[in-house]
């Protein structure tokens, strides 16, 4: 008979900014900005098409268009395979661990990430989401939290500043608000924080600056960092000045909410890791003394793995 794989989910999610209010029309008889952007009339294909048509007319937009459509392509699908509606603006990229339980110690990892847009947006909101998400989607590095390398001072960082992460995330979303509405984009929303004075461009840097702004969660954050064994030094950018931008998903100023996010993970992470575990010792408990000597590869790769997650998992949950 044989052993039917386990299947262990994580879910990882990334959140976009909440978004502001616009009031503004654009001169397109084929959509008005300041519409609803989904019809309930129309399929949820219909819907994105709209959007997509939309974007692939300004330069900023088209080029997330064409990069998330060869994304899509890579796993064989679709733009319209990895994009649904949703009541909020996220990625989500599940991490799905395989394995045998007649062979623990043999994993597989696969991720696969799909793009919800919030169905209550105006159009030009969804515009904004819709190309700030599909920069995650598109960009995003994925990373594994059962790695022994997986630490929260990468994973700020990565939420942060990473490739794809949430400052490359609203260029791009600021870059389609000043093609959408040139001249008067800049001054109808937080992206004027984000553009350098003498070169008229949109800043990295700045935008760093802007999301490592902690406001009255830095006296907290720091604790956080402590029980962590990290320090300010690690942190060198995050300051007590006031928040600008913050987790949708978490009500937090982003490197804050990271911290949340990376405990979150690491407790699901520790439990599944905690069974794995059990599963090993329950196959070397059942199977004949003579092939479970001190010397078994079995018990040896047990004992790593052992040695590993008590170093790994002593700040999480483990019940």
């Amino acid at each position: 008979m044989m052993n039917k794989p386990l299947l262990l989910t994580l879910l990882l999610t990334c959140a976009s900014i909440v978004q502001a209010e616009h009031k503004v029309f654009d001169i397109d008889e084929e959509i008005n900005l300041n519409d609803p952007w989904f019809n309930q009339s129309k399929s949820d294909e219909e819907n994105f098409k709209r959007l997509v048509k939309r974007l692939e007319k300004i330069p900023s937009g088209k080029k997330v268009i064409e990069k998330a459509t060869v994304k899509a392509a890579q796993k064989g699908a679709t733009l319209y395979d990895v994009v649904a509606i949703g009541d909020g603006s996220l990625t989500d990229t599940t991490l799905i661990r395989r394995f045998s339980a007649a062979d623990p110690t043999q994993v597989v990892y696969e991720t696969k990430s799909k793009v919800y847009l919030n169905r209550h947006l105006k159009t030009l909101d969804a515009l904004l989401d819709f190309a700030h998400e599909l920069t995650h989607y598109t960009y995003r590095e994925a990373f594994n939290p059962y790695d022994y390398h997986f630490t929260l001072k990468d994973f700020i960082r990565g939420t942060v500043e990473g490739r794809g992460g949430e400052v490359d995330a609203y260029m791009v979303e600021c870059k389609v608000l000043f093609d959408l509405l040139p001249g008067s984009g800049v001054s109808r929303s937080n992206c004027q924080k984000v553009v350098d004075k003498k070169l008229g461009t949109i800043s990295k840097e700045l935008g760093i600056q802007e999301f490592y702004k902690v406001g009255s969660h830095f006296s907290n954050f720091k604790k956080d960092l402590k029980k962590f064994s990290l320090s300010e030094q690690d942190m060198p950018l995050a300051t007590d000045s006031e928040a600008l931008f913050i987790s949708s998903a978490w009500g937090l100023p982003y490197p804050v909410a990271a911290v949340k996010e990376y405990s979150n993970i690491m407790d699901r992470v520790c439990r599944n890791d905690q069974n794995r575990l059990s599963l090993i010792q329950n196959k070397i408990n059942r199977a004949p003394a003579s092939s479970t000597g001190s010397g078994s590869e079995e018990q040896n790769s047990y004992k790593t793995m052992f040695e590993d997650f008590k170093i790994r998992c002593n700040k999480f949950s483990q019940n």
